[in-house]
């Protein structure tokens, strides 16, 4: 995902950018340089961005310097976190949708209700 989606995505939850801004600690013009991908944050306010819409930390971290950097060998590194992030996101779903069809079993409701206790003293 590209940084400008983050931001956008921000703006969005904050109503105007003005107000996202306020929200982060930082000029609205320092947004507009970062949306526009002639700045990047720093990564603390990546964080408070990612943490304010609910996003992966490192998936805006990630977005962030790929904003600036022209390594290609650095820019592959930044890129292999939003396929990590996808692979932990498609394996969360697919344990959440597995634990919600298994099934009880069919006998459970007959189970005994006597309960034995031993005291020892």
């Amino acid at each position: 995902m590209k940084m400008k989606t983050f931001i956008e995505a921000a703006e969005k939850k904050a109503g105007k950018q003005v107000a996202l801004a306020r929200i982060l600690e930082i000029s609205d013009a320092y947004i507009r340089m970062v949306k526009s991908g002639k700045r990047s944050f720093s990564d603390d306010v990546c964080i408070q961005l990612a943490d304010y819409i609910g996003a992966d930390r490192l998936e805006v971290i990630a977005a962030n310097n790929l904003v600036t950097e022209k390594d290609e060998k650095k820019r592959k590194i930044f890129e292999s976190c939003f396929n990590k992030a996808a692979s932990v996101t498609a394996a969360a779903l697919i344990l959440g949708a597995s634990t919600i069809m298994t099934q009880s079993p069919a006998n459970a409701s007959q189970a005994s209700t006597h309960v034995s206790s031993i005291c020892i003293m």
